[in-house]
């Protein structure tokens, strides 16, 4: 995450809105991110000190420092500073430490020439060599080894050890836009959010990073408040701001979606509207979610469209495509039937081959949700107490043995479909 310093030189603020100024993917700014990929590259098995030479030394008296810095931090955060000395480092100074005081000279230069009656030399002073070679023995390892363990626990020394993922120069930009983009997000009170699609993805990352959130359907799919750092509701400000920004990536790995937040940057004396859609330039660096979170699903649906083809089927299959609120959570079904001619629908949740604490989170949802369109399709040998299923569902449970019987399914599925 950026540091607020490097994002607020590219926020802009025209009336009552804000907006980050993205950095253009032109010929120039292009050179700069290949320059500091390179840079990385060439400072691998160096200092972090050395590396943050090197940048200052590329950076000079540039004006636009503050996104060259920016750009070097993504790339920072990316890469890999290590440091496994062969001492520790603070065992290796207590001893060092506690022979007493040393001299870069040798102690003969030091004692030679000396005027009579001059005040006498401190006794035991030691030469700094001589420590360092004492030491050495004394660990088994090379004077060379024993001065890199020294300090090797402070941040400037630990060592470049690789760059991370590689990262082209516009990747490099991309992933900077989007830290200045989702860093606004430090500053927020609130963020409305309308979510038409990939439920999946946005809920797994708001439970993630912990967000405080309420939810609410609309005609097109759901409108969701997320509670920002700044919220009234909110107490560890700072580090509940970091959480919160994180979230952004995963909004744009949706098709179709709004958002809308209320922020006061630091400069500003009085919440702003920062407004984004699904035709931003920004791009996520998230992974989405495979098509299906189990072979078992993928199995049901590939059996589906199989055994009941698109022209004579009454019933259209679709994957996660609505959410049942449950207290102060959510559930995702598996799946939902849709009639062709009257668009009754009915839920399906497959329990099949899981944790015990996932089953009683999963019980408690079924039980909070209480959908007579809920179908529940049990593994029959699922570590539960009997009847546990059905005493928690408003609908239909059906067991199945090594795979579901997709005929008694679809019985279901007409008796329970609203």
């Amino acid at each position: 995450m950026l540091k607020s310093q490097l994002i607020r030189p590219r926020i802009e603020i025209r009336g009552n809105r804000v907006q980050p100024r993205l950095l253009p993917v032109d010929y120039h700014w292009l050179t700069v991110a290949g320059n500091l990929i390179e840079l990385f590259r060439e400072n691998v098995g160096n200092s972090r000190g050395q590396l943050d030479e090197a940048l200052r030394d590329y950076e000079g008296d540039n004006l636009d420092y503050p996104i060259i810095r920016g750009l070097a931090d993504v790339l920072s955060k990316q890469a890999e500073f290590a440091s496994v000395p062969p001492i520790p480092p603070a065992t290796l100074r207590e001893k060092l430490f506690g022979l007493g005081p040393v001299t870069l000279e040798p102690v003969a230069k030091r004692t030679a020439g000396r005027e009579v009656g001059a005040e006498p030399l401190a006794t035991g002073l030691l030469e700094r060599a001589s420590a360092i070679r004492e030491a050495a023995e004394m660990y088994q390892v090379t004077p060379r080894e024993v001065e890199a363990a020294l300090f090797a626990d402070l941040l400037e020394e630990q060592v470049l050890q690789g760059t991370g993922d590689p990262i082209t120069p516009k990747g490099l930009i991309d992933r900077y836009n989007l830290e200045v983009a989702r860093g606004l997000l430090y500053w927020a009170k609130e963020v409305n959010l309308r979510v038409s699609d990939t439920y999946r993805d946005v809920f797994r990352y708001i439970k993630l990073v912990g967000l405080m959130y309420s939810i609410f359907p609309n005609e097109t799919g759901y409108d969701i408040t997320l509670h920002g750092p700044l919220s009234p509701f909110v107490q560890s400000t700072i580090r509940y701001g970091v959480q919160f920004a994180k979230f952004m990536p995963a909004l744009l790995l949706c098709e179709n979606w709004e958002m809308e937040a209320a922020v006061k940057p630091p400069h500003a004396d009085q919440f702003l509207s920062y407004q984004l859609d699904n035709t931003t330039e920004l791009q996520s660096y998230f992974k989405g979610s495979a098509d299906f979170a189990s072979r078992l699903e993928a199995n049901f649906a590939a059996e589906f469209e199989q055994k009941y083809t698109r022209n004579d089927r009454e019933w259209e299959l679709s994957y996660e495509d609505e959410l049942i609120t449950v207290g102060d959570g959510v559930m995702i079904p598996d799946f939902a039937f849709t009639n062709k001619k009257d668009g009754r629908r009915a839920l399906l949740e497959i329990v099949g081959f899981w944790h015990p604490q996932y089953l009683k989170r999963k019980l408690a949802k079924i039980r909070a949700a209480q959908r007579s369109d809920l179908i529940i399709l049990v593994y029959e040998n699922v570590k539960v107490a009997d009847g546990a299923f059905e005493a928690a569902s408003a609908g239909e449970v059906l067991t199945f043995k090594k795979k579901p019987i997709l005929k008694d399914v679809i019985a279901a599925v007409e008796r329970a479909a609203v």
